[in-house]
């Protein structure tokens, strides 16, 4: 007999999504907790800006795999790196369109994650 339960295919590009939520969600939780204890918070939370544009960079690389309109030149990884600020954007609207800027704004608010939760922290508990 044929087994016919529904196969689940994850894509490539699934690790790289999840590292960055899972990562910006700790982060943010890390730095929620040092800022409502009002107290400095560790290397590692500045460490995570950096690790987080690295794990962006290689979610465009295997992510433009996909899609072979995408000009690759040799060094793409890198070019990719080293321009990523502008480079995203672009990417994004290049194979997404109106997708692709709601995906952009949600990669801001993951990276902003951790000053966003501090926001509402404020917000929530100012004084006055």
């Amino acid at each position: 007999m044929r087994d016919v339960s529904p196969q689940v295919k994850i894509r490539r590009t699934t690790p790289y999504l999840v590292a960055l939520i899972l990562g910006s969600v700790l982060a943010a939780a890390a730095d929620s907790f040092a800022y409502w204890y009002d107290v400095e918070p560790s290397g590692l939370l500045s460490t995570w800006r950096f690790v987080f544009l690295v794990l962006l960079v290689l979610w465009v690389v295997e992510d433009s795999k996909a899609y072979p309109g995408v000009f690759k030149p040799f060094e793409f990884g890198f070019l990719v790196f080293l321009f990523a600020v502008p480079y995203l954007p672009y990417y994004l609207w290049r194979t997404r369109r109106f997708m692709g800027v709601l995906l952009f704004a949600a990669f801001v608010a993951l990276y902003l994650l951790g000053y966003l939760a501090q926001v509402v922290i404020y917000a929530v508990y100012a004084d006055g």
